[in-house]
């Protein structure tokens, strides 16, 4: 696997998702799920003369741009303008890439699949169709027009003399080569299925169809999705054409990226699959999830919300009550490396939120006694990771999690059989009341909070005890002091703000969602002109696509990394809408 550090660009229909470059080269592509398996190791276009290949990922950007979820690419190569369309159908499983030559052009694909000792790749040609194959994943390409040479094993070899062998031999190969001649317009279709037979099915029915009429059917899909929301409040009273963009833009990729069986969002598709910067970001978190269903609400995108309490987080409660770090999105567990106790709390404070919980007594139940287990005797978390996931101990953030969480429990049990849990809801009453007191005892040091009982460094995670967790007020003096603390310490030369003092995390850079907490404070504290400078700069540092990243690096304006963040778009929802209600919409 390639390091592949930056997704510029996303497409597909919710069942399968498709990452693309600036200069439009496919990067990722997760079939039979959003986020598994990720089939790609390189994916490239080139044209070629002679021995010489100029491929598509070299060549020199014009302009990338969305019409709804359709990408389109304009490159020059080599002196030739060439125009991408690219787009998944909303209700198959291909992709189409409609490609245009400013003049013939001869055009060669190098598919490169990912393998491994448990699923080797080969290859085949069957009709004109290059198919790629492993245990129940049968990818094929082709196009409108017939194979001009292929080459389906050893092909480093041909890469280096185009020497194409056009022989269909035992293919035990990852990677293989086809090329089209003197080309001008052509349509590349690439079908995803799990047998050998749909596979053929779907090749049979593709090549009958018209591209063009799967353009009209996947626009006018996109079309219709998006015009649902022209009555929600955001998008009806934003008339800076930013912000209304990248709304829209966080509306797309939300159905992107979000499974509709279990309701479940990732947090971003993954830049890192050889854990060379980081530990990966296709997954499902419940904290990230209280932020990403709160930005759902606002949207009108409440059949993920419910389906994301009523099934996903059922099916990935532990018995004990405890939710782990991260999951897949359709509720497997995923690789994590400790436990947060804020993801447990986050599940209780999003079904207080959103949905009926009426029927959910047993889940919140069992959430609440393990959050009460988790208060040790200083009336404190007990030691898990923090919410950066790089520190284990007892922090203010896990703790004030556990407040809000346990608020949440004791809401709805209280609701629904106030008498059947008395006892134990006047059990938990005291552990909040006490958790409020230990806060002030063991997370203040010279007068403002700190972020744990051993590390007493400036963390926009503070914030929390104020907004999203409700346990002191704004005009508190310690709230005040940690907010000149951050202030002083987190605001960086570009305008933005880093999570922490001596952040190190990708080079130590400033965060979206940090400019973000600090206008949800200022909202609370009815400082609006501060929260709008902080909400603008947000809106100015998306992308030319208008994704909100994770971050901007810290003395530029460019995206430093992960270019499709939910928690970023989700807390620019949230923002967005409280600045709304500030103003009386």
């Amino acid at each position: 696997m390639s390091d592949k550090y930056f997704n510029n660009a996303i497409i597909g229909n919710s069942k399968i998702l498709g990452t693309l470059s600036d200069k439009g080269e496919i990067l990722r592509l997760y079939y039979p799920n959003i986020d598994y398996f990720q089939l790609i190791d390189k994916y490239s276009i080139g044209i070629y003369k002679g021995t010489q290949i100029f491929w598509f990922k070299d060549a020199e950007l014009v302009k990338q741009y969305y019409d709804g979820n359709i990408l389109y690419t304009e490159l020059n190569v080599n002196g030739v303008d060439v125009t991408l369309r690219d787009y998944i159908l909303p209700d198959k499983n291909i992709l189409v890439r409609a490609i245009k030559f400013m003049r013939p052009s001869d055009m060669l694909i190098y598919s490169n699949l990912n393998s491994d000792v448990n699923k080797q790749v080969s290859s085949m040609i069957i009709d004109n169709t290059l198919i790629q194959y492993s245990q129940e994943m049968y990818m094929a390409t082709f196009t409108n027009k017939s194979i001009h040479k292929y080459q389906i094993n050893n092909v480093g070899n041909t890469l280096d003399r185009l020497d194409f062998k056009s022989e269909d031999y035992i293919g035990m190969s990852a990677e293989s080569i086809i090329s089209y001649e003197d080309v001008s317009e052509i349509t590349l279709y690439i079908t995803l299925n799990k047998t050998l037979n749909e596979s053929l099915e779907t090749v049979k029915w593709t090549k009958e169809q018209v591209e063009n009429v799967l353009y009209n059917h996947t626009k006018e899909y996109w079309d219709k999705y998006i015009k649902q929301f022209d009555d929600n409040v955001l998008l009806k009273s934003i008339h800076k054409i930013n912000e209304k963009e990248i709304i829209k833009r966080t509306i797309y990729m939300f159905a992107l990226l979000s499974n509709k069986e279990t309701g479940a969002v990732l947090a971003s598709p993954d830049v890192d699959e050889t854990f060379s910067k980081c530990g990966r970001y296709g997954y499902c978190w419940p904290r990230d999830a209280l932020f990403i269903n709160e930005a759902l609400k606002i949207l009108g995108m409440d059949n993920l919300l419910h389906k994301f309490y009523n099934e996903w987080a059922k099916k990935t409660q532990f018995s004990n009550g405890l939710f782990e770090q991260r999951y897949y999105s359709n509720g497997q567990l995923a690789p994590s490396w400790g436990l947060q106790i804020d993801e447990t709390c986050a599940i209780l404070i999003g079904l207080n939120r959103h949905v009926n919980y009426l029927f959910l007594d047993d889940m919140i139940f069992k959430a609440t006694i393990a959050l009460m287990n988790f208060v040790n005797e200083k009336g404190i978390s007990k030691s898990s990771y923090d919410i950066w996931e790089e520190r284990k101990g007892s922090h203010l953030y896990s703790t004030a999690s556990i407040y809000a969480g346990l608020k949440a429990g004791y809401e709805m049990l209280s609701m629904i059989d106030k008498e059947k849990y008395k006892d134990f809801l006047g059990r938990v009453d005291n552990t909040i009341k006490n958790i409020k007191d230990s806060i002030k005892f063991y997370f203040v040091e010279n007068g403002h909070f700190k972020r744990s009982l051993d590390n007493n460094l400036v963390d926009i995670s503070l914030l929390s005890v104020v907004t999203p967790f409700d346990i002191f007020d704004v005009n508190d003096d310690i709230v005040k002091n940690t907010i000149d603390e951050i202030e002083r310490t987190l605001h960086m030369a570009n305008g933005g703000y880093m999570r922490y003092q001596w952040d190190s995390y990708v080079g130590g850079n400033t965060w979206i969602i940090s400019s973000l907490w600090l206008a949800m404070y200022y909202i609370k504290a009815n400082n609006i002109p501060r929260a709008k400078e902080l909400f603008d700069w947000v809106t100015n540092h998306a992308d030319s696509l208008y994704f909100l990243p994770e971050q901007i690096e810290r003395e530029g304006d460019k995206t430093a990394w992960v270019s499709q963040l939910s928690w970023s778009h989700a807390m620019y929802i949230i923002v967005k809408k409280m600045l709304l209600e500030s103003e009386g919409n």
